[in-house]
């Protein structure tokens, strides 16, 4: 079975350090490199339901390691992840066989923890499906006299329930995605809210200029129109940001 453990590649401590405590708390076990040598060795002596790698790292790139994965451990979920999106490298560890990639710094660990429970999960449905197919190719050699009644009812009710997991699988992979956009727009409308509060302030700080101060026609008449510009921006907006 794909086992419940993970294997951590960044060349950051403080990411490996964040990130090993929030998996340890869900049961993860967890291993840590900062190279891509020291994780392809760990990849050799160890089995991994996932591993998480950074883009970039000081010995070589984070796809390399997506390789040796893939090809020693066929059944370990991969994932990227960087402060950086690039369209390429996204696109091409997918072609590499990764399930998924993360943008530091993370919205919410609960959604990494989340992301890597679900991807050992499924990695744990494809490998009994393919468990499940060698059977039956096994069986089919072996002559029709083995496939009676029994057998056969066997294993379609066993690929029903993978079935039926993977699409458990699904829809709880969509509902990732949804939380992670939503954890995206929300972090997006607090940051407007604070520039609609520093504008607030700015025209706070503008009248108080005009009011106390003699500045020059040509001054005065560039303060009101920000001022004007700043006041028509706040009517369309005019939710401060709340205080803390």
């Amino acid at each position: 079975m794909v086992p419940n453990s993970v294997l951590l590649i960044d060349d950051e401590p403080i990411v490996l350090d964040v990130l090993k405590i929030a998996l340890e708390k869900k049961a993860f076990g967890v291993a840590v490199a900062t190279r891509v040598a020291d994780a392809v060795k760990l990849l050799e002596t160890q089995r991994f339901g996932c591993l998480l790698v950074d883009k970039n790292l000081p010995d070589g790139s984070g796809l390399d390691v997506i390789r040796a994965a893939r090809s020693r451990q066929p059944f370990c979920a991969c994932m990227m992840m960087t402060g950086y999106p690039n369209v390429t490298s996204i696109l091409e560890a997918i072609r590499l066989g990764a399930v998924d990639y993360l943008e530091k710094p993370f919205p919410q660990m609960s959604l990494v923890q989340e992301k890597i429970r679900s991807a050992i999960e499924h990695q744990r449905i494809l490998q009994e499906r393919e468990a499940l197919i060698h059977k039956l190719q096994e069986l089919q050699k072996a002559g029709n006299g083995v496939f009676e009644r029994d057998t056969e009812v066997a294993m379609l009710q066993q690929a029903l329930e993978l079935a039926q997991e993977e699409k458990q699988y699904l829809a709880s992979k969509h509902q990732l995605e949804v939380n992670e956009w939503q954890s995206r727009l929300t972090v997006l409308k607090n940051r407007h809210l604070q520039a609609v509060a520093s504008m607030r302030a700015a025209a706070a700080a503008l009248a108080n200029v005009l009011d106390g101060h003699t500045v020059s026609p040509e001054a005065e008449r560039d303060l009101r129109e920000a001022r004007r510009l700043i006041s028509a921006t706040l009517d369309e907006h005019p939710t401060p940001l709340p205080s803390r």
